[in-house]
């Protein structure tokens, strides 16, 4: 089993969690009553139907578990022999070509391959451990999100939510947008157990073949190693390329074996993250013929291309969080909606798909050449109009900060439209603090006053999980968030913005603040309409028939017509 087969068994197994809990909530329905649905009988029959979901899955599960386990500790020593094989095959070519081997001896060298073994077993100890608490997690999570759906469909229901279909498909919104996300990093991002389990097998067996390389380097004496040059992999690695260190982590590498700084240190400071696409190959000093770092220009297309595959990662998790809600939705319109945006998010992901392979197919220098990098950071000063064309970050300043203006949509008071200014500023300056260029997101609760702050990427911020869902079912049809976040370029709404604040309905105002100062709002009206907008967003996707929307021009559309809606697009000036 691989790691891409333990990720797609728990991928199945969070499914099944959720197929099962919205079988029982189809199957529990109970008579229409004159005065409606008798409710207390219906959470009563639901109750029963939980803890008999919350039996079953502990045992069937349970034992799926265990299985999938029982594969992780054969799959890390796998990678360790793998790593020890290709790595002597390399060796013994070295050799062929006139490298003269110095067999280290001694007791020095034994202790470091039991060292070297108990390492191994507490990564395989670490690893299993984790997924166990995992596994724990995702059970418990489904039975609460069981628990809670069961008692908001009422009040979704007496809100004037609709059909009884209508309500549980509320009640269960925010599960299906974010899966069974379990996990949480300690950057406060939510996962689910497949994307964990991904990532940390992935992690696992990395650092299992790198410690089985590392191994063999050391029976020949070897500790130099060089970060391997790639097209592609993730630019924050990107200034170890080309780098020679000293192995001190895999290869029993000392300080004295050269003029090198240690693998060691670059680890440390994020060299090997999880999911990284860098590795190493043996340096020998009288063969190599090193190509030395990687040039500005080479850097701006590995940025370039990573910014193609963080949009492809975004286009695949919106497909998976509509083709949950078209699946397992009650609501035939809600099928019908969630399956034409999952169809769209699907082919947005193939077309970026393919756009990342033909730019690793292409080499970084002779793209770089002719894509010259355009952002020039000298005391503030930007080539704007280029940044505009290549959508490329911005650097904010204190003058971008200073910049911020004040926008009033029709129905803000004065004292709201103040209290926006304000927290744009905020945003940016929070943002700058954030590598000077990343996406921030503020929620801000106006029932309860409360405000959530969220940090992204450069290319990206997911608000995730409405982290007011508690304090916001009691207002299930009223729009009390406001959504405020920046763009490092110089754009205002995406379409995945445009998305959130349409799917999202207790959102009642989105804002976008640019790295430059600019501000734009898009703000829901007593007038608003939800199907009015549905119907405007399907006129303009069929006004592409061959499937291949522009963003840009999408939202250029939607900005033009979404007042047809019932909301207002406002700008600074």
């Amino acid at each position: 089993m691989s790691d891409y087969d333990i990720g797609k068994a728990f991928e199945e197994i969070e499914n099944e969690l959720i197929d099962s809990m919205m079988r029982n909530f189809s199957r529990h329905r109970v008579e229409e009553e004159k005065e409606g649905y008798n409710w207390t009988q219906w959470q009563a029959e639901q109750l029963k139907a939980l803890e008999e979901y919350r039996k079953t899955n502990a045992q069937k599960f349970g034992k799926q578990f265990k299985s999938i386990n029982s594969k992780v500790e054969e799959m890390i020593h796998t990678a360790r022999a793998d790593g020890n094989a290709e790595q002597e095959v390399k060796i013994l070519e070295a050799i062929k070509n006139g490298f003269t081997p110095h067999m280290p001896t001694g007791a020095s060298t034994g202790e470091f391959f039991k060292v070297n073994n108990c390492k191994l077993n507490a990564l395989v100890k670490s690893t299993t451990d984790d997924l166990k608490r995992a596994e724990t997690a995702v059970l418990r999570m489904s039975n609460d999100k069981y628990r809670k759906a069961i008692f908001n469909a009422q009040v979704y229901a007496n809100t004037g939510a609709g059909t009884y279909e209508k309500a549980v498909d509320m009640a269960c919104k925010d599960m299906l947008n974010a899966g069974l996300n379990c996990v949480e990093y300690k950057n406060g991002a939510r996962h689910t157990l497949s994307d964990y389990a991904d990532m940390a097998i992935k992690t696992a067996n990395k650092r299992a073949y790198l410690r089985g390389e590392g191994e063999e380097r050391a029976k020949y004496g070897l500790s130099l190693v060089v970060v391997n040059s790639r097209q592609g992999g993730c630019p924050d690695c990107a200034k170890y390329i080309g780098k020679v260190f000293i192995d001190d982590v895999y290869s029993n590498g000392k300080k004295s074996d050269g003029d090198y700084p240690l693998l060691s240190t670059a680890i440390a400071e994020g060299l090997f993250h999880p999911r990284c696409k860098d590795s190493t190959s043996t340096h020998y000093p009288e063969l190599d013929d090193l190509s030395g770092p990687l040039s500005d220009d080479e850097l701006a297309e590995l940025d370039r291309q990573r910014g193609l595959e963080v949009q492809q990662q975004h286009a695949e998790k919106q497909a998976e969080r509509f083709d949950r809600r078209a699946k397992y939705s009650l609501d035939e319109d809600n099928k019908k909606f969630a399956k034409a945006r999952a169809d769209e998010w699907h082919d947005r992901a193939d077309k970026l798909a393919e756009k990342v392979k033909n730019a690793e197919d292409i080499s970084p220098k002779a793209v770089a050449k002719s894509q010259k990098a355009v952002i020039m950071k000298s005391e503030g000063v930007l080539d704007l109009e280029q940044a505009k064309k290549r959508d490329h970050k911005i650097y904010i300043t204190d003058t971008a900060i200073n910049k911020v203006d004040l926008v009033k949509p029709k129905d803000f008071s004065a004292a709201q439209a103040s209290f926006m200014k304000k927290k744009h500023k905020e945003l940016l300056s929070v943002a700058k603090s954030q590598n000077n260029s990343n996406e921030v997101l503020f929620i801000e609760n106006l029932d309860f006053n409360n405000e959530v702050r969220i940090l992204g990427d450069e290319f990206v911020v997911s608000p995730g999980k409405n982290p007011f869902a508690v304090s916001v079912i009691a207002h299930a049809e009223r729009q009390s968030l406001v959504y405020l976040h920046n763009h490092p370029s110089t754009n205002t709404f995406s379409v995945g913005d445009i998305d959130t604040f349409i799917c999202e309905r207790a959102v009642k105002t989105m804002s976008v603040v640019t790295n430059q100062g600019e501000v734009y709002i898009l703000n829901k009206l007593d007038n608003y309409n939800f199907n009015d907008t549905k119907k405007i967003l399907t006129e303009i996707y069929k006004s592409y028939p061959d499937g291949d929307i522009d963003d840009k021009d999408f939202v250029k559309k939607f900005l033009k017509r979404c007042h047809e809606g019932g909301i207002e697009y406002a700008k600074s000036k």
